[in-house]
């Protein structure tokens, strides 16, 4: 049994994918575009995440067997090649917009037997321990200082300007988000989805425990419905996408966005955001 919802906010369209495939399953979250390239209407974001979703397609499943560094580089080679075929490398600009793009990642794969996940920035995956009943929160460390580094940087505006709209908190913590981002795939940084893989040593396998039966991949834009918005709890969130109900959760998220357009009481640097949820029994895998 596999579940799956997904919601674009953006005229320019969604930059959340999901896949699967013989032992896989994927959730893509491209990044906010901050090159202001637009590439045949859409932005770098958009056309990356559309490459690691073709890239997955065709070896998610089949590269069970490969070190999750190998995989890893492969799709992101594989992924650049699409975009320098289709873009070209002549203009230095929409080469630099192709550079920047990104996609956090969270691919739940079966390997020798086990099921392993591989994270980059802030895609959680759920699942309840066979043993404890509970149900834990896969993530990549990697990135919470970044993270927290950004959400600081978020209040601290508020601060300084407590009238401020999200577009002048945007451009006001602008600067973090572009120091962050130059921390991308380097040895001291982050690991991200880009055409350029990231380096060995930031890339980790996280086995799950033997019996999982099922798990949930988020995007952050759907996992703020506990962790931004508080709406649950993560146990809440993964018995209802068990049960069926990603829709009614996303209904739900929209509804509280909706009734905090400013970001007032919870802290955000978007309106709305792009939300993706997956929910697979590993046995329809």
């Amino acid at each position: 049994m596999i579940h799956a919802v997904t919601d674009g906010t953006s005229y320019l369209g969604n930059e959340d994918r999901f896949g699967y495939s013989g032992g896989a399953a994927w959730v893509l979250d491209g990044a906010t575009d901050i090159s202001g390239i637009k590439l045949e209407g859409r932005t770098a974001a958009w056309w990356l995440v559309e490459a690691y979703q073709a890239e997955l397609q065709n070896c998610a499943g089949h590269g069970a067997a490969e070190e999750p560094f190998d995989l890893v580089t492969r799709v992101a080679l594989g992924a650049r090649h699409r975009l320098h075929t289709r873009f070209g490398t002549a203009s230095p600009a929409i080469a630099t917009a192709l550079e920047q793009a990104s996609t956090a990642l969270s691919l739940v794969r079966r390997v020798n037997g086990s099921w392993n996940v591989i994270s980059f920035a802030d895609c959680p995956v759920l699942y309840r321990d066979p043993v404890t009943g509970q149900v834990n929160i896969v993530f990549n460390e990697g990135f919470t200082p970044v993270e927290r580094r950004s959400l600081e940087a978020l209040k601290e505006a508020q601060l300084r300007e407590p009238n401020a709209s999200l577009a002048r908190l945007s451009e006001l913590t602008r600067p973090v988000l572009k120091e962050n981002r130059a921390m991308m795939n380097t040895e001291k940084g982050y690991a991200i989805g880009a055409i350029q893989p990231p380096p060995r040593a930031l890339v980790h396998q996280y086995r799950l425990p033997e019996g999982v039966e099922a798990f949930v991949i988020l995007s952050d834009g759907f996992s703020r419905w506990y962790d931004v918005f508080e709406l649950g709890s993560p146990e809440e969130l993964f018995q209802r996408t068990a049960a069926g109900e990603a829709s009614q959760v996303l209904a739900e998220l929209r509804a509280a966005e909706r009734d905090d357009p400013e970001g007032r009481r919870y802290p955000r640097f978007k309106t709305h955001d792009d939300a993706t949820c997956l929910y697979a029994k590993v046995d329809a895998l």
